[in-house]
C-alpha cells in the first residue's frame, strides 16, 4: 500500500527538513521534487525515498516492484504502441 502525499510531505517536515531543501541537496528543482509526489518522476522519488530511508515501492506501490523495478505508467506505454495516422 503506498503512501499518501501528504504523510509523505509531513514526514519530510518531520525530519526538519523543507522540499525545497531535499531538492538543492540532491540538485533537482523545487518542482521535480514537490511534482513527485502527485506523478512519477523517478529522480523526485528516489530523492525522497533516500531521505526517509525508505524504498520506493512502499512510497509508491503502483510505481515500483518490490525489487526495484520502475512500473511504467499505463498510459505512457499505450501512447508508445498506438500507431498515428495522418489525415
Amino acid at each position: 500500500m503506498s503512501w499518501h502525499k501528504q504523510d509523505i510531505k509531513a514526514e519530510i517536515y518531520k525530519r526538519g527538513y523543507t522540499m525545497a531543501q531535499l531538492a538543492r541537496e540532491n540538485q533537482l528543482s523545487e518542482s521535480t521534487v514537490r511534482d513527485a509526489l502527485n506523478r512519477p518522476i523517478v529522480s523526485g522519488e528516489l530523492a525522497i525515498s533516500r531521505f526517509l530511508g525508505i524504498p520506493p515501492h512502499e512510497l509508491w506501490s503502483m510505481r515500483w516492484t518490490k525489487n526495484g523495478q520502475r512500473i511504467r505508467p499505463r498510459y505512457a506505454d499505450k501512447h508508445n504502441t498506438q500507431k498515428r495516422e495522418f489525415a
